[in-house]
């Protein structure tokens, strides 16, 4: 048997079927839509009227929709505004000299490679079979 007393105890706070953010945003979207209808529209009452509804419903309706998604606009916002604010990471250039190893050429040979009975070896010979 499965009780589900404990689930709902770790679920986020809701009021209907929104949390506490959401209610937050649309109280501040109609807030926002009364301020812009009554005191800033510069158009005439239909327009002014629907710009207010489709402005401040479409934030909440991103954000209903986008409820069911591991996506937080908060966060989005935050990474976008600390992107435009700190120095670019990559600047053009070469930039800095590499730290690491530091591969040098072979040495050339200073005696002749010779055979075991005692001839030198041509120079082609003396290259490695993965040089050819």
């Amino acid at each position: 048997m499965r009780h589900v007393t404990y689930k709902h105890l770790e679920a986020k706070l809701r009021l209907g079927s929104f949390s506490l953010g959401q209610w937050a945003q649309i109280s501040a979207a109609g807030a926002l839509a009364a301020v812009f209808g009554v005191y800033v529209s510069p158009f005439p009452a239909s327009v002014t009227m629907f710009v207010s509804i489709v402005g401040a419903g479409l934030p909440i309706a991103l954000s209903y929709g986008a409820m069911g998604l591991e996506f937080s606009v908060g966060q989005l916002a935050v990474a976008a505004w600390r992107y435009w604010r700190e120095p670019r990471s990559y600047l053009p250039g070469p930039g800095e000299q590499a730290v690491g190893y530091l591969v040098q050429a072979e040495l050339a040979p200073t005696h002749p490679a010779v055979r075991p009975d005692g001839r030198e070896l041509p120079a082609t010979d003396r290259e490695p079979l993965w040089d050819l």
